[in-house]
């Protein structure tokens, strides 16, 4: 649909809004929201985390147990030994069973996510799309989610256990020796500011890593889907480095982002075993006083080691936390973004209508660009066909799509059988118009899948109707696949004249009282203009129909014509009362539709000219050759 690309629309992503500065706590409840349906899963998993942290923290006591009493008693350390294999065997079967419903509770929180996204997606208007590539839009399904799939699936879970692991060890390093302990806390503040300051810098980071290849799909996507366009024009190595430089900026923000992810790992991993020195050489020292058994000592390193273990990957599990929660935002910016069009709080459903549609006083513009439609007035009466005429630019595409409600009016009011569009629900109005656009698009499915969506609950028999009345049973019956044939991605398997004849079908399966028609026949050869011509025929009769004229024969059996020039109806009327006027729509007639019916029933003979002769002459100048 013309006209809608050029204005300037901000939407979510630019560097305007920082969407990236939001608190990252906003964040993880609004993820919360969707965790929250399967709570009582989230409730069994941290029992079951609970009961294996609490199992691992058995086996340090074990251990001591052994060095200070088992040394000396064969027959106690054969018990103790079967006890810690059972403790440590219902221990895997615990984080096993914990596991798995973790597992199953991300995919269900990641599945609803993509959901919740795609369906979003679908509501926004037709003014969002015109300003985003589909690339970039496909990156926050699958790149985003997945960064944030990691989060809920793994990291969470690993948190939670390095968490309930940290609390449960440093109690139990407290009551076996408070002094070694302040040893081993020392160095929590500074590895805590660490992974806080560099945790906040490697999310703004990877915010930034993401947007550029969120740009780099969108380069990528749209060299893929031109292809044609880019080898005919020999444009590879141009696309190729359009892609380079987004795909290089990624990589050096990756790089940056592991560049602060090395310098935080191992400083705080120097301060772990920093630690552990300092309290094998103090708790060394109580065990050659007498302060202190060996057992005790080997004891509290094993838990030294589970409590700084947790503190290091908690900083690791924070910068990979950070890098989701930048994917996040980027979700919840789109999930934010509201559609222009949507229904009113009372909006009420449009009844079956018989296709009276009145334009009072309509005026558009898109974004803050110049009026496109200027106090357009007039009626369009039920079961007549009226043809649109005008330059390029002049409004004819901008007030079909006002009247399926693609786009609202700024001022002035759009209204269907006495109900004023913005006062009635969007899907209402729509399941009651047919649409059949100027380049009909298919999706990547058979003819028969195609067909029927214009009705999903249509029969076999019904869709080789609609077929027929269409005549695309003459071609369809000529491939191997018949109905069943795939049609390829847009329909690339069809010509033109095929793909506008399947899209007629879906138009007359829908069997809507109102039709929007962008007619595109210039392209077509004579014999699939006839089938076109005449498909359509059967399609407009009895229905409400609004058509962008583009051919003769559209304009000449139109009920009536109206003409466009900057935005206002300049002149009104059937073929033969336009002409007679001669104003906007005789000169237009004289220039495109006389030439195009000259040229297509009678071609110019042949000229022959000596060799050399120059062939055509520049208006007010030289001969071209």
């Amino acid at each position: 649909m013309g006209g809608g690309g050029g204005h300037g629309m901000m939407f979510f992503g630019g560097r305007g809004d920082q969407p990236g500065k939001r608190p990252s706590l906003a964040v993880y409840r609004r993820l919360l929201r969707f965790v929250a349906p399967y709570r009582r899963l989230l409730l069994l998993a941290a029992v079951l985390l609970v009961v294996s942290t609490g199992l691992g923290l058995v086996w340090p006591q074990v251990v001591r147990t052994v060095l200070d009493v088992g040394l000396r008693d064969a027959s106690f350390l054969d018990v103790l030994v079967v006890f810690l294999v059972a403790v440590l065997l219902v221990r895997a079967v615990v984080d096993g069973a914990r596991q798995y419903v973790m597992a199953y509770t991300g995919e269900r929180v990641i599945f609803d996510l993509r959901m919740a996204i795609v369906r979003h997606l679908q509501s926004l208007s037709l003014s969002f799309f015109n300003v985003r590539k589909t690339g970039e839009l496909m990156s926050h399904v699958t790149s985003d989610v997945t960064l944030v799939h990691g989060v809920i699936t793994q990291t969470i879970l690993q948190v939670l256990g390095q968490v309930l692991t940290l609390v449960g060890g440093v109690a139990v390093i407290f009551l076996m020796n408070w002094k070694l302990a302040l040893l081993t806390l020392v160095v929590a503040p500074p590895i805590g500011l660490l992974g806080q300051r560099l945790g906040r810098r490697i999310r703004d980071i990877s915010r930034a890593a993401q947007d550029a290849q969120a740009e780099a799909v969108g380069v990528l996507q749209e060299a893929i889907a031109e292809v044609r366009v880019v080898q005919a024009f020999t444009r590879e190595e141009y696309e190729a480095e359009r892609f380079r430089g987004k795909l290089f900026f990624t990589f050096r923000k990756s790089l940056e982002r592991a560049r602060l992810g090395a310098i935080m790992f191992p400083l705080i991993g120097f301060l772990g075993f920093a630690s552990s020195v300092v309290v094998l050489w103090y708790g060394g020292r109580q065990v050659a006083s007498g302060e202190l058994t060996t057992g005790e000592l080997v004891a509290f390193l094993l838990y030294l080691g589970q409590v700084s273990g947790p503190i290091g990957g908690l900083a690791g599990q924070w910068a990979g936390i950070q890098g989701a929660f930048g994917a996040a935002d980027r979700i919840f910016a789109l999930l934010d973004t509201q559609p222009e069009v949507r229904d009113a709080p009372d909006a009420v459903a449009l009844p079956p209508v018989r296709g009276e549609i009145r334009f009072d006083g309509v005026a558009f513009r898109y974004g803050g660009g110049p009026l496109v439609l200027d106090g357009v007035s007039t009626v369009f009466l039920p079961g007549q066909t009226t043809a649109l005429v005008g330059p390029s630019g002049a409004g004819k595409t901008t007030l079909v799509n006002l009247v399926g409600r693609f786009y609202d009016p700024v001022a002035g009011s759009v209204i269907v059988d006495g109900h004023d569009l913005r006062a009635v629900t969007v899907r209402s109005l729509r399941e009651q118009i047919a649409v059949v656009p100027q380049e009909p698009i298919l999706f990547a499915d058979t003819i028969r899948e195609n067909i029927r969506y214009g009705r999903l609950d249509a029969s076999d028999d019904e869709v080789a109707a609609a077929a027929a009345a269409a005549n695309a049973a003459e071609f369809v019956s000529r491939l191997p696949g018949g109905m069943d044939t795939i049609v390829g991605e847009r329909g690339v398997r069809l010509s033109v004249g095929q793909r506008q004849r399947v899209a007629i079908a879906r138009a007359l399966l829908r069997d809507a009282p109102i039709l929007l028609l962008d007619e595109a026949t210039s392209s077509l050869d004579n014999e699939s203009e006839f089938l076109v011509q005449q498909a359509l025929g059967r399609l407009m009769r009895g229905r409400t129909t609004i058509v962008v004229a583009h051919r003769l024969s559209t304009v000449e059996r139109a009920d009536r014509i109206l003409v466009l020039d900057r935005g206002r109806i300049v002149e009104e009327g059937t073929h033969q009362e336009l002409l007679v006027r001669g104003g906007l729509y005789h000169r237009l007639y004289t220039r495109r539709f006389v030439d195009e019916a000259t040229v297509a029933v009678e071609p110019p003979p042949p000229v022959l000219v000596p060799l050399g002769t120059p062939l055509v002459r520049a208006r007010g100048g030289a001969p071209r050759h």
